[in-house]
């Protein structure tokens, strides 16, 4: 009986070595975060998953399942996908990025869990301001580009003529009426008075 739960109490510790490592990057640049546990051909392993780590939170970006190669996204607040050899690949790091980033190995039954951290720091953004430079050239204005003009088909061109012609006359036509009905009405009143 003793060495049953000796052998369960065996398997409930969790197995798992760690190691770590850092990284530095400029910001705006692409990083290539490196899980050095994993030889991808030889470990034989059941996922990968990358967490970023801060205050003590764990939030997880990335995991692939070695049977399919699928790709599981989490709800991560930015871009982050894998790179080679299971690396995570953060595009266009910024300082907010900066943070411990932990790559977990699930071992296949009887193998070994890995983690391995990677401490991540992203110098700030430096905007260089240009100057303005002399020349002895005179000014010049440079061209503006030239507008790119449509032509229509002449068909549409004379409809809209006609069509413009039609309502002007119309309009014309309706103006004397209008004029006629009041004179009339006036030489009415003028009778009538």
């Amino acid at each position: 009986m003793f060495q049953a739960v000796l052998f369960i109490s065996l398997l409930l510790v969790p197995n798992t070595t760690q190691s770590s490592s850092e990284v530095e990057s400029g910001c705006n640049k692409d990083v290539l975060l490196q899980c050095s546990s994993v030889d991808s051909d030889l470990l034989d392993f059941l996922a990968i998953t990358w967490y970023k780590v801060s205050k003590n939170k764990q939030e997880g970006i990335v995991r692939k399942l070695k049977t399919d190669g699928a790709t599981q996204r989490y709800n991560f607040s930015r871009e982050a996908d894998f790179g080679a050899r299971h690396s995570l690949l953060l595009p266009r790091a910024t300082p907010a990025d900066s943070a411990t980033y932990k790559c977990d190995i699930s071992a296949n039954v009887g193998g070994k869990n890995k983690e391995m951290s990677v401490r991540l720091t992203v110098h700030e953004c430096v905007t260089s301001t240009e100057l303005p430079t002399m020349s002895s050239e005179p000014n010049r204005t440079q061209p503006s580009p030239l507008l790119r003009v449509q032509h229509l088909p002449i068909e549409w061109s004379l409809t809209g003529y006609v069509v413009l012609a039609l309502a002007k006359i119309l309009l014309s036509f309706m103006c004397i009426w209008v004029i006629r009905i009041i004179s009339s009405r006036r030489q009415k009143n003028d009778w009538s008075n």
